[in-house]
């Protein structure tokens, strides 16, 4: 998942937050799935600077049965605070329905199968373009939720590194929305479409990501990877860049 945004100001001034609405959101379903564990584990090092953040994620689901699923489904959640020298606050958000070819890599010994994401392929978290906001916010903070699930998906514009953006889930109830030019160059080349089934979100992993940055002559970036476990998963400590 390649995350770029250039600058972020617009995606502060693009968004608008949702309103109300007489309509009720469809709800999540319950669907049987095989016994299977999915670990998120980092990539190198994550980097945080005044510009915005950098990390690469690997993911692996194992199950001792043949899952016959070929995607892996994340639904990205992303708020933006942005802190101005008057003391006001905005926030916008966006949701992001995307999907990661899943393949069965190898068996091991104690006949339990592992599948990664496409040969190469890994999840990139990324922003930059935070130095070009102007000169009166003083404090930026990006929070950003992923739900991780198994599923199959079909009739994606998938890249040839085996990632697409989705219009929606399963059930309906997270859409895609993601502002222009978040992934650019995918929304640039490719559409967003296909659709979900079999989804095996009872069993999905939901980890987070904070980043926090305030101007000040000594201000230093944060930012935090939370890996929340799903069931049959053990929770890592937290990864803190500082």
């Amino acid at each position: 998942m390649r995350k770029k945004i250039l600058p972020i100001l617009s995606l502060a001034l693009l968004l608008a937050l949702a309103g109300c609405s007489s309509t009720q959101a469809p709800e999540r379903q319950v669907r049987p799935s095989p016994p299977h564990t999915i670990h998120v584990t980092p990539f190198g090092h994550a980097v945080a600077t005044s510009d915005g953040f950098s990390a690469r994620i690997e993911i692996e689901v194992v199950s001792f049965l043949n899952l016959e699923r070929n995607a892996l489904v994340q639904e990205l959640e992303q708020e933006v605070v942005l802190e101005r020298a008057n003391g006001a606050t905005s926030r916008r958000s966006f949701t992001l329905v995307e999907a990661f070819r899943l393949e069965r890599t190898y068996v091991d010994f104690a006949g339990r199968n592992h599948y990664r994401l496409q040969l190469g392929q890994r999840d990139h978290h990324s922003i930059t373009g935070l130095d070009d906001l102007p000169a009166d916010v003083v404090g930026v903070t990006i929070n950003r939720r992923v739900f991780a699930y198994v599923a199959n998906v079909y009739g994606a514009d998938f890249t040839d590194s085996g990632f697409a953006h989705l219009p929606r889930n399963q059930d309906g109830d997270v859409v895609s929305e993601p502002p222009r030019n978040f992934n650019q160059r995918y929304q640039d080349s490719h559409e967003t479409r296909g659709w979900v089934q079999d989804a095996g979100d009872s069993l999905g992993l939901t980890y987070r990501m904070r980043y926090h940055f305030v101007r000040t002559p000594s201000g230093s970036p944060g930012f935090v990877l939370d890996r929340a476990g799903g069931l049959g998963y053990v929770e890592s400590p937290t990864v803190i860049v500082r």
